[in-house]
């Protein structure tokens, strides 16, 4: 006879403490690119924001501090590939850049700063090259503003373009760094236990390293192999509760996440790669995010799949991951290009929001853990 412990011990190892998903349309286009949680408001509450780049738009979804949220209010953004969430004035709520697609041409970074209510307004543009993806927030040159970095690809050559913030808004001083290959996915973390430092995927198959001077400056690319084909994600943290930041980097073409550990000095050992493909499919993973889902102190990954359920993979503190298991079975899970974690019912424990594949959608799965 099963326990309660026992069986909230098998619905956890079958990924099933999730609730299933309710679904909330972001637009008009063909589907939801990427999805960022933040708080956009001073409800404390958790809030989306949803890149639609067929339909050249930004949603954002309220939250209701219960699970729910409101309906998406929309503004316009020409062609977002990437968007990335942070206070960039100061005012205390999160503000949003936006890597705007100029497909072969001169592609832009848009900032929009929040109005407090949920609503945002173009405060500035700027120039950044051939973008293709990939953004992200942090202080890079310590002056206690937030700055920015994002990928840019000419079709030759792969590079960083790094802009400095003042804190209200603005930024300057652009810097680019040349990487290697194809550059796609981008993080922001301290890898060597001083600054943050970047990390850039690669469809060619690796990741690189680029560590911080401390000055916003950053050193020549380090590459890792991430087992070949299209490494599209990365995201940073401590695996092994040991100080020490460490990668999990989705290779797309191999449907995996390689999990690469911090050596302490911003290096790594080579990789320990776990398929997100669950049984009897062949899936296709496009993202990771990392979080203490069953709030067990032991970080575990979650990954969107391109093609049916997604996967959760339950850490064992070490660095080390069990094997996959679907995040809980629905009817009409289409796949999604991206997801983000926050706690958007307020109980403490981190809940998923999904961006559908091929569809304008937002998947929210409630944590009942």
């Amino acid at each position: 006879m099963l326990t309660l412990t026992s069986l909230l011990a098998a619905q956890a190892a079958g990924g099933q403490q999730f609730q299933r998903p309710a679904y909330y349309p972001t637009g008009s286009g063909t589907s939801a690119y990427q999805v960022v949680s933040a708080q956009f408001t001073r409800s404390g509450n958790a809030d989306l924001a949803v890149a639609d780049y067929p339909a050249s738009a930004i949603s954002v979804l309220l939250g209701n501090g219960n699970g729910t949220f409101a309906k998406p209010r929309k503004f316009s953004v020409p062609n977002p590939v990437a968007i990335a969430a942070g206070d960039l004035d100061g005012d205390g709520n999160a503000d949003l850049v936006a890597v705007e697609s100029g497909g072969t041409g001169e592609s832009h970074l848009g900032v929009f700063l929040s109005n407090g209510d949920g609503t945002f307004h173009i405060f500035a543009t700027y120039p950044s090259g051939i973008g293709n993806g990939g953004v992200t927030l942090a202080d890079f040159d310590g002056d206690g503003n937030l700055d920015v970095a994002a990928v840019l690809y000419n079709g030759k050559q792969g590079s960083i373009v790094v802009f400095f913030g003042d804190g209200k808004g603005h930024f300057g001083g652009r810097t680019i760094y040349k990487v290697p290959g194809t550059p796609y996915g981008i993080a922001a973390g301290d890898l060597n236990g001083d600054h943050p430092d970047l990390v850039v995927t690669n469809i060619s198959g690796y990741v690189s390293v680029l560590l911080n001077d401390g000055t916003g400056k950053f050193g020549k690319p380090v590459t890792y192999n991430a087992g070949g084909g299209e490494v599209v994600d990365v995201k940073i943290g401590d695996l092994r509760h040991d100080g020490r930041n460490d990668l999990a980097v989705v290779n797309a073409s191999l449907s995996q996440i390689a999990i690469f550990l911090n050596k302490g000095d911003g290096t790594f050992a080579a990789p320990k790669f776990y398929t997100t493909d669950l049984p009897g499919e062949s899936t296709g993973a496009d993202g990771v995010v990392i979080a203490d889902f069953n709030l067990d102190g032991k970080l575990d990954l979650a990954a969107s799949n391109q093609d049916g359920n997604s996967a959760l993979l339950y850490g064992k503190g070490d660095g080390t991951f069990k094997a996959a298991v679907p995040i809980h079975d629905e009817i009409k899970f289409d796949g999604a290009f991206g997801l983000a974690a926050g706690d958007f019912n307020n109980d403490g424990a981190p809940d998923l929001g999904f961006a559908i594949y091929f569809k304008p959608e937002v998947a929210v799965m409630i944590n009942t853990q």
